[in-house]
């Protein structure tokens, strides 16, 4: 790694260097990893896949070990937090850092969420003796009511029982954000579909309020495929503006695109979401711009996928002499996926961690198969993971 230790600017970013990229990959994991990114390429194939795995599951079929020792060693950390706890270790070999995401989807009942909320508790208990645990990803939906999170974000009236429901779930939230605040971790509260998303900006909002004195312990996430979500950026800025606290931006591009212009044909109304992905590369760049002018109160993070935008950041930081990037601009990529963003970026000395998601089989499936049909739809995704495997293999004679 080449770096300015004067200045603290990092050393050149350059994601074709293939022996940083793949120098923690057995000759195994080149392989499957191949045969994965082959069969992703065909987005029919990955939805009747997804389908069948679901189907196999639900009636009890003798497949957990099949996708245990594919897609799930590829994607996951393991069932068990001391499993994911070894992805850990080895990727904090390579000086990244992790996002521990426990991929517990489809709950609905107060006991579902307080299972999860203890889960996250003792994560963020995990991190205080683990290096390279860092941060936490927390869904809204995990610890809480879709239905209730819908009717406040249209503002309707709320029943007792879910007005009572409701504060639980904030009051689930402020636990695992003090906690962390303690711990000295991070929480990423992650972006939801836009019929959601008011309330969880709103507490996201309260969460920094409390917990975001000293540096960003709370972050909330703007997916910048939303027409509206530059404007919000800008309305965050201007009214914390007299506030003491460091605010917490990640950046997303957004993971339900389909699913939000259905809906919005089906009932009516604008598209909340850019049609060409232009805009939404422009939206991005352009949060990018912002939180540079106001990086002195705030704290960026960067989750993409997108070489241009990962390198227009870097770019930026050499350019303005930004010695602090460490504390205040991190880089993020999920487990599994873009190797060669993630490794060489820590390499040349970023801030940089991967979203790494553990959970039993059966109830991660639904987040695996999501994040499968994202990357189908991610144009060019599937064909560059696929040229630099190919390269990699063909220099190790495979």
């Amino acid at each position: 790694m080449v770096q300015n230790a004067a200045y603290n600017i990092p050393g050149h970013f350059n994601p074709d260097n293939l022996q940083v990229t793949f120098r923690n990959k057995s000759d195994y994991e080149m392989r499957l990893a191949y045969w994965l990114f082959s069969m992703m390429g065909k987005p029919a194939l990955v939805k009747a896949g997804g389908l069948a795995t679901t189907w196999a599951l639900r009636i009890g079929l003798p497949v957990k070990g099949l996708i245990r020792n594919t897609v799930y060693r590829h994607f996951c950390g393991g069932e068990t937090v001391h499993e994911a706890k070894e992805v850990v270790q080895k990727l904090s070999s390579a000086c990244v850092q992790t996002v521990l995401d426990y991929a517990a989807e489809a709950q609905d009942t107060e006991d579902g969420f307080d299972a999860v909320h203890d889960e996250v508790l003792r994560n963020i208990q995990l991190a205080r003796s683990t290096e390279g645990l860092s941060c936490i990803s927390v869904k809204l939906t995990g610890i809480g009511h879709n239905a209730i999170l819908e009717k406040l974000h249209q503002g309707q009236k709320l029943s007792s029982d879910e007005r009572k429901a409701f504060t639980q779930t904030a009051v689930r939230l402020d636990n695992i954000c003090k906690a962390a605040a303690e711990a000295g971790v991070t929480v990423y509260i992650d972006a939801e579909e836009s019929w959601l998303q008011r309330p969880i900006d709103e507490l996201a909002e309260e969460m920094m309020r409390r917990y975001n004195k000293q540096r960003a312990v709370v972050f909330n996430t703007l997916q910048m495929y939303r027409t509206d979500r530059v404007a919000y950026l800008k309305s965050c800025l201007k009214h914390f503006k007299k506030e003491p606290v460091t605010l917490g931006i990640k950046i997303v591009r957004g993971a339900y695109i389909e699913k939000e212009q259905q809906r919005a044909r089906e009932q009516g109304y604008p598209s909340p979401v850019f049609t060409k992905k232009e805009d939404t590369d422009r939206s991005f760049n352009k949060a990018i711009d912002l939180c540079l002018e106001n990086l002195h109160r705030l704290e960026l993070c960067a989750a993409t996928h997108n070489e241009k935008s990962i390198k227009y950041l870097t770019e930026r930081i050499q350019q303005d002499s930004i010695s602090d990037h460490k504390q205040r601009i991190h880089f993020s990529q999920l487990y599994g996926m873009s190797d060669n963003l993630t490794f060489n970026l820590a390499d040349a000395g970023y801030n940089t961690s991967k979203y790494l998601p553990y959970g039993e089989v059966a109830t991660a499936m639904p987040y695996l198969l999501r994040r499968a049909e994202e990357n189908t739809s991610i144009a060019g995704q599937m064909g560059r993971e696929l040229a630099l495997l190919q390269m990699e293999m063909h220099r190790r004679n495979l």
